[in-house]
């Protein structure tokens, strides 16, 4: 990881307008499962949520979900991306998911999200490692990544790095083929991020299973930083 000065720190912004030393929001969350989200109405716990760890994004508003009560004739609610959810169900312990009027237990949830995106076993697992490493991990689709990851919250800094993660026990390159990791690396350059790639690699021989949340203590997280050659800066002089 880079040193401090790689952090671009935004123009006019305020030490107190998220708490970063406690991301872990102890009250009971609920939010209701839409088919690619988690989405999240109550007023109070849409701030819950994102004044403690930036976990959420508002469906009307740019990034910020909106905490007033009133913004226009339409309700905004928070969206959680499935990995985000699912951190706060089976990490933090403050979500329940409800579908169809039914609240959830993590199996369920584990494996209703395993339905809906077919690669979010590693994407969870990547989700994982950067929260846990400290990182606030949003949505990288505007920079055609998987996620994009700030030091301290869309407030404070521009994000540091984008992330594409590949499927299970696939290293990326031999799947998404070098023409498109230079394509999204090229993106990444001209947003003055740096890419990473993250691969789930299981560490047993048989075939996990991936029925539980249980199996991802059975991979390991490679990750990658993929930079550009250019060789009137990297050629070594004799």
């Amino acid at each position: 990881m880079p040193n401090d000065f790689f952090f671009k720190r935004k123009r006019g912004t305020k030490n107190n307008l998220i708490n970063t030393n406690k991301r872990s929001p102890k009250k009971c969350i609920v939010g209701s499962f839409t088919g690619y989200s988690i989405a999240v109405e109550d007023l109070l716990q849409k701030q819950l949520l994102y004044s403690n760890g930036c976990y959420g994004k508002g469906n009307l508003s740019r990034s910020i979900p909106n905490f007033r009560s009133h913004v226009s004739d339409l309700d905004e609610t928070s969206n959680l991306m499935l990995e985000e959810a699912f951190f706060l169900s089976y990490v933090v312990g403050c979500l329940q998911v409800k579908f169809q009027d039914i609240f959830l237990n993590l199996d369920e949830i584990w494996m209703l999200f395993q339905k809906s995106t077919s690669n979010f076993v590693p994407r969870y697992i990547s989700y994982q490692h950067f929260r846990m490493a400290g990182w606030i991990v949003r949505s990288g689709i505007k920079f055609g990544a998987d996620f994009i990851l700030y030091k301290q919250g869309p407030e404070f800094h521009h994000a540091s790095y984008s992330v594409i993660v590949g499927n299970l026990n696939t290293f990326l390159g031999a799947s998404e083929g070098w023409v498109q990791l230079a394509t999204a690396n090229r993106i990444s350059e001209s947003a003055s991020k740096e890419l990473l790639l993250c691969n789930a690699i299981s560490l047993i021989q048989a075939a996990p299973d991936l029925s539980s949340p249980q199996c991802i203590e059975h991979f390991l997280l490679n990750v990658v930083v993929l930079k550009r050659w250019v060789p009137a800066i990297e050629r070594v002089m004799d």
